[in-house]
């Protein structure tokens, strides 16, 4: 399985203008989010939590996953 940014086009960053893609580097929509192999990507202190009420499975969640296929 694999997986490719939106905001990638021709190994070029939207999201951050005129970087090359390099997902986890600070500005990308993965920053913070997850946890990467590589350490120098991640958020100090680890992935923020979800605040209150944003359950990992909640309301509009399983339309969000059918939507995306």
């Amino acid at each position: 399985m694999s997986w490719g940014c939106p905001n990638e086009v021709n190994g070029t960053c939207l999201h951050v203008a005129g970087r090359a893609c390099d997902p986890g580097m600070k500005g990308c929509v993965l920053f913070g989010r997850f946890v990467f192999s590589n350490t120098k990507k991640n958020r100090p202190g680890g992935p923020r939590e979800r605040g209150p009420g944003r359950e990992e499975n909640g309301p509009g969640q399983e339309a969000n996953r059918i939507a995306r296929g």
